[in-house]
């Protein structure tokens, strides 16, 4: 039987809209039948998440890896020390690689709730 190529099984993040200056930690989870050649990673809209944020306000966790049959799990943090609503509108994706392929997941934050209508129609009155 081929090897398969390694795959993201799982994306978890806060069920709400995390509030400015929270402490966020958000999880990304993969499996791979090629441990020792696989990498799991986050990109912030393209680029490594450390050669962004030297300060470590927004950082990636250490992989932990638990077997699984003849495959391996491999999971990683995504940390954000102080959420900003920038980050709503920055492309976080989640990348496992390995010599078999690449799976990719971005980051989708919940829509946030909504509220009472403030704004007036433009409409004649």
């Amino acid at each position: 039987m081929a090897l398969q190529p390694p795959r993201i099984t799982m994306l978890r993040m806060p069920a709400e809209l995390p509030r400015p200056g929270e402490s966020v930690t958000v999880s990304c989870e993969a499996s791979s039948e090629l441990p020792e050649l696989t990498l799991l990673y986050w990109l912030e809209n393209g680029f490594f998440v450390e050669s962004l944020h030297p300060d470590g306000t927004v950082r990636e966790g250490t992989v932990q890896e638990e077997p699984q049959g003849s495959e391996l799990a491999l999971h990683r943090d995504l940390h954000f020390s102080s959420f900003d609503s920038r980050h709503l509108h920055t492309n976080f994706t989640c990348v496992v690689l390995s010599p078999l392929g690449v799976d990719t997941r971005e980051l989708q934050w919940p829509s946030p709730a909504l509220g009472p209508v403030t704004e007036r129609s433009g409409g004649l009155g």
